[in-house]
């Protein structure tokens, strides 16, 4: 942009201040920015499902209900269905909950479960 004096420099470093102080300030998005608390022109790199995921925008029971797009905002197993539910507790999504790692991860993966005394019990069940 040249000198920080020249006029898209400082439009630039205005409208990020102001972009700033809304974000900090607003009543929505306070769970991402729990996760993001500075707004930059550079995006953060989630794919499509961690987006819906973070901002809990989606085909999600709680989600579709906010907007009269569902008479309640109950999963299939009667709890509420947000994607925390789909991700840790829901029965129909439980071989979701914790998937295998990639090749390159596999040995530490591996470790892990073994010397994890809640993973060792887990698998004792199996």
């Amino acid at each position: 942009y040249g000198p920080r004096n020249s006029s898209p420099f400082v439009i630039k470093s205005a409208a990020l201040s102001i972009w700033q102080n809304n974000w900090d300030n607003g009543e929505t998005g306070r769970s991402i920015h729990d996760i993001v608390p500075r707004v930059s022109n550079k995006p953060v790199g989630w794919n499509r499902e961690e987006t819906m995921f973070v901002t809990e925008h989606g085909p999600f029971p709680s989600y579709l209900h906010r907007f009269n797009l569902r008479t309640h905002d109950n999963c299939s197993c009667g709890e509420k269905g947000d994607p925390m539910h789909y991700a840790t507790k829901c029965r129909f999504t439980l071989s979701l909950h914790f998937q295998t790692p990639t090749v390159s991860l596999k040995l530490q993966w591996l470790k892990n479960i073994l010397t994890n005394n809640l993973s060792r019990t887990t698998r004792l069940r199996l």
